[in-house]
């Protein structure tokens, strides 16, 4: 029998992931990372006992605090005190998760591992890439532009060809009906349920970010005050002036001079990204002409395609041909041919037009 890693987070969508392993044949070894110590991890781990007991499912727990804590938490702390937006979770995702799943499957010396996530993971032109999954609710794709080739080429994503709705249903018929209506949590685990905010300005050194100071038209005229860079982000107009009565939005971040400059709506058009820390599977497909992007955040997705080209200290100038609204520096960037991933990066710089 075949055996693979699996990561068991303890919910319903990586527990049914094993359980469609097993029923193709495989045996399965499941994997717990304990990346952040919460409130409510004891609850869960005597769950995921109780489950992994009842289908026979030999589980393993590995810590990964440390590299969390490198990785994504310190980034994430940086990035708010130097006024960028990072996405904690596309960095797990990409750099955390399915490293420390490779490196316990070589320990065990195991080949293939496993993921609840919902993409689809092909061959395309004899390379491997994450693919978007059926359904477009979930897809997870956009949080995966950095995962490389050779982890992909050994990984299973079974619940790419699945919904949400039939996964829960398929826990239903299996007699874990507890685990399909149990509430999905939907924020960034480290901040558990508290405002990011509040979780910033528990950090050493993050007075400044909470510090008075001036809001600016792009005129470089004075039409306010902000209350500390810390509690904006690009695209938001709560707590911004009015300017002749119409609503005025975060345009820029100056933590140096301690300023946010604002502007219309439409003044966050731009049409013109820097990108860096790229990665791509195959790095000549950034000359295609038929590549789109994705960027979460406030800001609105651009239609149509972008053109690529590489900047003299290794970025990434990206050209729209349509704009995007309110992207913000810190958020990563993923490229797309049609379903599939082509790489991405991390927005360094918008030009707005």
């Amino acid at each position: 029998m075949t055996k693979i890693i699996v990561g068991l987070s303890g919910g319903v969508d990586s527990f049914v992931t094993a359980l469609l392993l097993q029923q193709q044949g495989f045996e399965v070894i499941g994997i717990h990372l304990r990346l952040w110590d919460t409130q409510v991890q004891p609850s869960q781990e005597e769950s995921l006992n109780e489950l992994c007991s009842r289908t026979g499912i030999k589980l393993y727990r590995i810590d990964g605090r440390k590299l969390f804590q490198d990785t994504v938490v310190t980034p994430f702390i940086r990035g708010y005190l130097s006024g960028v937006t990072p996405n904690p979770c596309a960095i797990c995702n990409s750099f955390v998760k399915w490293e420390l799943l490779r490196s316990f499957a070589d320990e065990l010396q195991v080949h293939h591992i496993a993921t609840g996530h919902y993409v689809k993971i092909l061959p395309h032109d004899k390379h491997y890439y994450v693919h978007k999954g059926v359904d477009p609710n979930k897809d997870q794709s956009y949080f995966l532009w950095g995962v490389r080739e050779d982890i992909l080429s050994r990984t299973l994503t079974p619940l790419g060809d699945y919904t949400k709705a039939e996964v829960k249903e398929y826990a239903r018929q299996h007699d874990f009906r507890q685990m399909a209506d149990k509430r999905e949590s939907m924020s960034i685990c480290f901040l558990e349920g508290s405002d990011y905010r509040d979780f910033i300005a528990r950090q050493p050194g993050s007075a400044a970010c909470f510090t008075p100071g001036i809001i600016m038209d792009n005129t470089g005229q004075i039409v306010g005050e902000h209350n500390g860079i810390g509690n904006y982000t690009i695209g938001q107009k709560r707590g911004i002036p009015l300017k002749d009565g119409r609503p005025q939005y975060v345009a820029r971040i100056n933590p140096l001079e301690n300023r946010i400059i604002a502007g219309d709506k439409s003044s966050l058009d731009c049409t013109r990204l820097v990108v860096k820390d790229s990665h791509f599977i195959c790095p000549e497909e950034i000359k295609a002409n038929d590549i789109e992007i994705k960027v979460r955040g406030l800001g609105l997705n651009p239609q149509g395609y972008a053109q690529i080209s590489s900047l003299p200290d290794n970025s990434l100038l990206v050209q729209l041909s349509s704009p995007a609204w309110a992207v913000a520096p810190g958020q990563p960037v993923a490229f797309y041919r049609g379903d599939r991933v082509i790489g991405g990066g991390i927005l360094s710089e918008q030009q707005y037009q």
